[in-house]
């Protein structure tokens, strides 16, 4: 009975993932179609693995992550997508927001494109129809851009068409190649003036703003990109370190998934106890006549245990995963934790519902480790 009562508990929790919607986690992996490659795919597809591929069209969204992710076919809805090598070839009828290594965006978007990487090109047969924001070490963009473009990196090389406003920051260098056609203002800050090549077409004389780097003066138009970077590094650090404690501790982590699964409840209000609870036990401290050393440990303690359920709770979402499909929830391979981030984070972007469910694992998490923690040290 308790068994059972896990299992709906979790299908509650990952709805995103149990509804309409393809799954799949291993070294290679692909979305399939139901009708041989002639129809779209399911709902919404989520993958994650060392090399995922997308040939086949997709009804909803794409969330993938991996080694080497290809997207070859046209997406309905939005993508979001982080690996090392990425390639989004086949367009989205939304918008598009992917970090990784290398990134190459093709095909045509009807929404914004948000991207972040060490080397990002946009290929000519590109057609992005909102505003884009993009950020990373070397930028080429050779597509065309009916709103907005914002480019921040170290080279930037624009040999494509925007139809709005073009703001760059450059750390090294910028230049407006043979191809270039931008028909509104032109913004940009760099340590020095942009090579521009015989055959661009400038409708204004571009506004420079001479810097010594890449740190000086950001705009508030590269807040989102900067933004969408900061969470990627997050995420990045979230799996390392899940990473870490389930190679390094896995007893532990096995222990915490246990408690998770087989003391759900109290779990879960273990974790709400020590998020409420314990700040306020530290406040009180110091204004006793205990004084501030203990005070400072309990908060010391506080913090890290909330940092720690972090990516404990990436191991306890894929542990509830794991059971959904049937399969041994202690016996994690990489990719199966990674499926699990990917998971947590596309709860995080779900407006209350996904809010609340992700601040569930979370507490249970918090719960696990404490539980966990505590009986090592007693022991």
């Amino acid at each position: 009975m308790k068994k059972i009562t896990i299992v709906g508990v979790v299908a509650g929790l990952l709805p995103a993932v149990a509804l309409a919607a393809y799954v799949g986690a291993g070294d290679s992996v692909s979305a399939p179609s139901p009708l041989g490659g002639t129809q779209p795919t399911v709902q919404n597809v989520y993958l994650a693995g060392g090399t995922v591929n997308v040939s086949n069209p997709a009804a909803g969204d794409v969330v993938v992550a991996g080694g080497t992710v290809v997207i070859s076919s046209k997406v309905d809805h939005d993508v979001l997508a982080v690996g090392g090598n990425l390639s989004i070839i086949g367009g989205s009828a939304e918008d598009v927001r992917v970090a990784g290594g290398n990134v190459t965006i093709g095909g045509k978007v009807s929404g914004e494109v948000m991207a972040a990487g060490g080397q990002i090109i946009i290929t000519p047969d590109t057609t992005i129809a909102k505003d884009s924001y993009i950020a990373g070490g070397t930028l080429v963009f050779a597509g065309m851009e009916d709103g907005n473009l914002t480019l921040a990196g170290g080279d930037v090389r624009i040999d494509g068409t925007v139809n709005g406003n073009l703001v760059v920051k450059s750390g090294r260098k910028v230049t407006f190649g043979r191809q270039a056609v931008v028909k509104g203002t032109i913004e940009y800050s760099a340590p020095a003036e942009a090579v521009i090549e015989s055959g661009a077409q400038l409708a204004s004389a571009p506004v420079f703003h001479k810097i010594q780097n890449i740190r000086g003066g950001l705009r508030p138009q590269l807040f989102a990109t900067l933004l969408g970077i900061i969470s990627v590094l997050k995420m990045i650090a979230v799996l390392a370190a899940a990473y870490l404690l389930w190679y390094l501790r896995r007893r532990d982590m096995v222990a915490a998934i246990q408690n998770t699964h087989e003391r759900f409840w109290g779990t879960l209000i273990r974790g709400f106890g020590v998020l409420i609870l314990t700040p306020i036990a530290g406040i009180i401290l110091l204004f006793t006549v205990v004084g501030w050393v203990p005070a400072a440990v309990t908060l010391t303690v506080y913090g890290a245990l909330l940092v720690l359920a972090a990516p404990v709770a990436t191991i306890v979402a894929t542990s509830f995963l794991m059971t959904l499909f049937k399969k041994n929830r202690t016996d994690l391979a990489w990719y199966h934790i990674l499926l699990g981030l990917v998971v947590l984070t596309l709860l995080a972007l779900i407006p209350f519902i996904g809010w609340f469910v992700y601040f569930v694992i979370y507490l249970i998490a918090l719960g696990a480790v404490t539980n966990v923690a505590r009986v090592k040290f007693s022991g």
